[in-house]
């Protein structure tokens, strides 16, 4: 689905993209154009929505399917506007309505899964879906540079939701929408309110167990549907659940075999192996295509490369999830629903929950580790940070003597500013520990931490530090997740690949009531100290109400680091594969020298790095990371570096 609203005229300024759409509506001072869209009228209003809308929700909270009917039924007999869609209709959309006063508005789903950019230019608004739609693409004027800084900051390399790399547009935020009224437009935020933690019980865990094969069986389709099979828990999980509901012949698998390199081989042949068991117990069938970058760069890249810049994407998953789509959308009959397991980690165990935590042979510790890691980001550890009186806590001792060469900020002397620092080292800092420094991102200057203090950690946590207390905790985390990594690169191209290759996707551990579930769930159910194990509503429903092989989990999880903590993927990738060409093509020119401002950014430090990698010099640790993060950002490209 692609979509453009032109306010204001309608007259369209010159864009890079656009010559698809069709004109779907168009009066005095109001444009929409598009592909992909259903289109209802009725009692004087008007709906344009698309995406994939998985269900409606009734006065029970039950997840109904909807068909065209029922669409143009709830959408238009008192329709509350875009508000009201998000309070009712899951899945990822995004729409446009008119209401029957004259007033339209613009907004995405609850959790803003449709990126609606927009951009006000000679007394036009224009909303588009993607940046090529926009005059920025061909005009891009000054670059964010505090967009930009949380690019090389935070992990994921994509700009927070609200923001892009160019001052001239930005997006709608979680919970926002563009309402047009009189020619004048205004973007209103709905007021996040959140739930407090509750006391749960087995009654809570046979719900989570309903909510999630509801929402399974709600997405999944009865001509068959396809597994992204990694072999963990979460996509074995879906695995299990759609077996159960669709039975094995309408299920099938697909798993990447990972070669980056001659010298290291098949780096993930534990997952393989598992993948297989997992297949072969359930009586499905399972593909292994391979991520072979040893010699070239695999076709779907390059042929999917062109939505890294118009979606602000830079991220090597443009090719894992590219090879498995490219594969599904070569295999499939075209009715079959992609299933995978991404957003499960951060909702569950707050993305402590890739055995890596502490490396250690035993597997059983590395888990509990992880609890550790989650435990440090729970309400009972935020109860002793407000009061100052978690120095001594002795596993944040431990946490903080092993990274002993990372500077870490002092305590901030108000409460609210507290719980901004607590947020803000889990959101957005390289090293996800309370109090981590934004010194040590060191391709900032002292004025890039204080413009991203400023404008990102004010703008997007502000309010949540006000407000925060330890029983809201989980619910501003599910909240914020939206606004950083769940839209980041790293997670949205699985969503873009397979938008682009004509796949239906499912997340259905994104699904709302879900969402609503972990946000108040305990900190006792898995995320704590406690000895439930990490993602415990997720293993008991796989344990008593889903036929699931808990004794196949066991043994190294997925990669070589698993076994050996000197592997290293971003290594691999840099100098081993055929992506190492690559990067250097798209650094040897130092376009980034007219992307970043040297007064927020240490450009010298920057073309240092690119000149010891260009010669050869394989970097490490914080080098190595920092040259990850220009190198991604340099292939995926931004408007006005032709």
């Amino acid at each position: 689905m692609r979509l453009r609203v032109v306010f204001g005229g309608e007259r369209v300024p010159a864009t890079r993209g656009g010559g698809e759409l069709s004109v779907l509506h168009r009066e005095p001072g109001v444009r929409v154009e598009g592909t992909g869209l259903s289109s209802f009228e009725a009692d004087g209003q008007r709906l344009f929505i698309g995406g994939d809308i998985v269900g409606l929700r009734d006065r029970t909270d039950r997840l109904a399917p909807v068909d065209g009917g029922l669409l143009e039924l709830a959408g238009l007999a008192g329709c509350h506007g875009v508000a009201g869609w998000r309070a009712s209709l899951e899945g990822r959309w995004a729409a446009v309505v008119r209401r029957a006063d004259g007033t339209w508005e613009v907004g995405a789903d609850v959790f803003g899964r449709y990126d609606l950019y927009y951009q006000r230019v000679g007394g036009q608004t224009i909303v588009a879906t993607d940046l090529d739609l926009l005059p920025v693409s061909v005009a891009p004027g000054e670059y964010d540079q505090a967009a930009l800084a949380h690019v090389v900051t935070a992990y994921g390399w994509r700009p927070p939701k609200r923001h892009t790399l160019y001052r001239a547009a930005r997006r709608l935020g979680v919970g926002e929408t563009l309402r047009v009224r009189g020619g004048a437009a205004a973007v209103e935020t709905e007021r996040f309110n959140p739930a407090r933690t509750a006391a749960y019980t087995e009654r809570d865990l046979h719900q989570y167990a309903d909510i999630l094969l509801e929402t399974i069986a709600a997405s999944g389709s009865r001509y068959g549907n396809v597994v992204y099979l990694s072999s963990g828990w979460d996509s074995t999980s879906i695995l299990a659940c759609l077996v159960k509901l669709y039975g094995a012949r309408k299920v099938r698998a697909v798993t990447g075999r990972m070669i980056y390199s001659e010298k290291r081989g098949v780096i993930n042949q534990f997952e393989i192996d598992r993948a297989r068991a997992m297949a072969e117990h359930f009586g499905v069938r399972i593909d292994i295509v391979d991520f072979d970058y040893r010699t070239r760069v695999p076709a779907p890249f390059e042929r999917l490369q062109p939505l890294l810049r118009p979606h602000q994407l830079a991220s090597l998953t443009l090719t894992t999830h590219g090879v498995l789509g490219d594969f599904v959308a070569r295999t499939t009959g075209g009715d079959e629903t992609v299933f995978a397991g991404e957003i499960s980690d951060g909702a569950h165990n707050l993305g402590f929950s890739q055995f890596a935590t502490i490396f250690h042979p035993v597997l059983e510790f590395r888990e509990y580790a992880d609890k550790m890691g989650s435990y440090l980001y729970g309400p009972t550890f935020l109860e002793l940070f407000r009061k100052t009186q978690f120095a001594s806590d002795p596993i944040y001792d431990l946490f903080r003597r092993r990274a002993a060469s990372m500077a870490f900020d002092e305590p901030a002397a108000s409460d609210v500013d507290r719980c901004r620092q607590f947020l803000a080292s889990f959101f957005l800092r390289g090293s996800r520990l309370p109090l981590a420094s934004l010194d040590n991102s060191r391709l900032l200057t002292a004025g890039g931490r204080r413009l991203y203090v400023e404008e990102i950690e004010r703008g997007y946590l502000g309010r949540a530090g006000e407000e925060l207390t330890p029983d809201t905790l989980y619910a501003w985390y599910m909240h914020l997740y939206n606004s950083f990594h769940w839209q980041s690169s790293t997670v949205l191209t699985i969503v873009a690949t397979a938008e682009a290759l004509g796949l239906r996707l499912a997340l259905p551990f994104w699904d709302a009531r879900l969402q609503e579930f972990l946000a108040t769930m305990p900190e006792s159910f898995g995320r704590g100290l406690d000895l439930n194990p990490t993602k415990y509503p997720l293993k008991w429903t796989l344990r008593h109400r889903v036929p699931y092989p808990m004794h196949m989990q066991v043994g190294p999880h997925s990669y070589l680091y698993d076994v050996d903590p000197t592997f290293s993927h971003a290594a691999e990738t840099l100098y081993r594969s055929a992506f190492a060409p690559y990067l250097k093509s798209r650094l040897a020119p130092r376009a980034y020298r007219g992307l970043f401002a040297p007064e927020f950014f240490d450009v010298a430090r920057m073309d240092a790095l690119v000149d010891r990698y260009l010669a050869g010099d394989e970097l490490s640790g914080a080098d190595m990371g920092d040259l990850v993060s220009l190198g991604w950002v340099s292939a995926a490209g931004w408007y006005g570096a032709e």
